[in-house]
């Protein structure tokens, strides 16, 4: 696929997700994450069931901000369980009656592709904004994908542009350290990554 062609998709496709400008999730975490940010959990114990804890707590607060009890369903792609698979999910047991999500592959489902997507363009800002040496299709690619953080509702990912030619890896690095010292948790992250 050549070069413009490749843009266009992006761009159609994240004009289409501003255009209903859908919140998003974002839960990442490594086997430090805990302890970069001075906390400890005895349960849940593997890394998915971590990220899923964490989300899970997250889109709880949000569904009771905008008071959508009992007026949602939640579809996980197929990582712990196979497609057509449910769990329970206590968590959510404070807002809805049925505390149950339902697994399915993104072909199956079409709000999981977006979900890809969001995924997708988080990855790939974190990797050109950390690259040395921008191509122009980088930078087109980082505006079209910092266009849709800046368009939809976000938890969990910093909003900020980094589309700019003469935005450094330092300066992520900064933005990154700022946003620790912001939420009291850089001490922590320093200790375990020894900077």
């Amino acid at each position: 696929m050549d070069t413009k062609t490749t843009i266009e998709i992006f761009q159609d496709f994240a004009n289409l997700l501003n255009q209903y400008q859908l919140p998003y999730f974002i839960q990442s975490m490594t086997p430090r994450t805990l302890a970069e940010n001075g906390m400890s959990l005895k349960v849940p114990k593997t890394l998915d069931e971590q990220v899923l804890y964490f989300l899970t707590l997250r889109m709880v607060s949000f569904i009771k901000n905008y008071q959508l009890q009992n007026s949602f369903e939640v579809f996980i792609a197929e990582v712990i369980k196979k497609s057509g698979q449910h769990m329970e999910f206590p968590l959510f047991a404070s807002v809805t009656d049925n505390p149950v999500v339902i697994f399915r592959t993104s072909h199956e489902n079409l709000l999981i592709q977006v979900a890809d997507f969001f995924a997708f363009a988080l990855n790939r800002n974190q990797i050109m904004a950390i690259k040395d040496k921008r191509t122009d299709f980088d930078h087109k690619i980082l505006h079209i994908v910092n266009t849709v953080f800046h368009g939809n509702q976000s938890s969990g990912s910093i909003g900020r542009f980094i589309s700019e030619k003469n935005f450094t890896k330092e300066d992520y690095d900064q933005l990154q350290i700022n946003m620790l010292k912001k939420y009291g948790v850089y001490e922590y992250w320093k200790k375990i990554n020894k900077k």
